[in-house]
């Protein structure tokens, strides 16, 4: 792959490739992505990729795609060894992740590892990143709550200033432990900043500065689109913005659109 970060390789991914890996992730979640890498380019953010849990590598491939070619991209999960796996929260095939990072990704800066995520540092990390903090960091291994605290504490040591944090689950009700580790996390001594929740994930970064950037910039990527529905609210004490697929019904478009709500009117006359 010799392509920009963010040029035709990302959009064929996002708009063909994605569907053909399996994975559990909105389509909508590479948009708000793309999104937030954008603001990161503007702002001079760099690092490598990291993901714990990449299953068949849906998010995974999406991110690596956002960043420059030759950008290391670490890929964590227990793989074979589902002993690990206590929760069976997915089960990830390290042959279909790699057959499918190499057909939509770039093979050549993927470091695969085998561990449970626990054992993992962030020196660990950054010597696998080539001595690189984290750009883009995707926390979706173990949905246990001491588990995805673990994960967070990670991600956190690890990411560069302006880094992203893409956290799944929050909000799955099969899943309720995830919520239970993110706000033993971030009520601990954490500085992580929630930018927004959107479709099944929180994103969340270490600078405030950066965040509001994020956070503007999600909601008006997003407020234009018919069939979404977007607001400010507060997670965790903090300003988000949150995004939710909205069924395009004729009350929509009447509480939406100056047209619309004329539109009606006339027909009402007549």
């Amino acid at each position: 792959m010799n392509e920009r970060a963010g040029s035709a390789a990302w959009n064929r991914f996002r708009r063909i490739g994605q569907r053909r890996v399996e994975g559990w992730v909105d389509p909508e979640s590479f948009d708000v992505v793309r999104t937030l890498s954008d603001v990161q380019t503007a702002d001079g953010v760099t690092g490598s990729v990291v993901e714990i849990g990449v299953h068949h590598g849906r998010l995974f491939i999406g991110l690596q795609l956002l960043v420059p070619p030759g950008t290391p991209a670490v890929a964590i999960d227990v793989f074979e060894n589902q002993a690990a796996n206590t929760d069976l929260s997915g089960k990830g095939d390290r042959a279909r992740f790699e057959a499918n990072v190499r057909r939509w990704g770039d093979w050549s800066a993927v470091r695969t590892h085998s561990v449970d995520s626990q054992t993992v540092t962030p020196a660990d990390l950054r010597e696998w990143s080539d001595g690189q903090s984290v750009r883009l960091f995707s926390v979706d291994g173990g949905h246990t709550a001491d588990l995805v605290a673990s994960d967070l504490r990670l991600a956190e040591g690890s990411l560069a200033d302006g880094g992203v944090i893409v956290l799944d689950d929050v909000f799955n009700p099969e899943w309720p432990d995830v919520a239970t580790g993110t706000f033993a996390h971030l009520a601990g001594e954490s500085s992580l900043v929630p930018i927004a929740v959107a479709y099944d994930k929180v994103y969340l970064t270490n600078n405030a500065a950066a965040a509001e950037r994020y956070r503007v910039a999600v909601y008006q990527a997003f407020d234009p689109l018919l069939r979404t529905k977007v607001k400010e609210s507060a997670f965790a004490g903090q300003t988000v913005t949150v995004v939710v697929p909205e069924p395009l019904t004729a009350r929509v478009l009447l509480r939406r659109y100056a047209w619309a709500q004329r539109l009606h009117g006339f027909l009402r006359q007549r």
